[in-house]
């Protein structure tokens, strides 16, 4: 399956390693020095951009509608430390 960049046209394939958004690896720690990897999934279907730079430049140019999206998410932010930010 190939898709178009939602930024500048260019066709790519969403199965590839070089679209945007990938899937990331965290690093979680957890109460009792229990430290681990977590996997960040994104499905195929959910990369709209053929590279990095085209998906920031994406973002930069949509930050109104971008920052709206996540201003109506609410916070599920679970870091304390951001959290109880002032």
């Amino acid at each position: 399956m190939r898709m178009y960049c939602k930024n500048c046209g260019k066709k790519f394939y969403p199965k590839s390693y070089y679209a945007y958004p990938q899937t990331e690896y965290c690093y979680v720690e957890e109460e009792n020095n229990n430290h681990h990897h977590e996997r960040i999934e994104v499905p195929a279907e959910h990369r709209h951009f053929h590279s990095l730079s085209c998906m920031k430049e994406w973002l930069a140019k949509n930050h109104e509608a971008f920052s709206l999206l996540l201003t109506t998410m609410g916070n599920n932010d679970n870091n304390i430390e951001t959290n109880n930010h002032n």
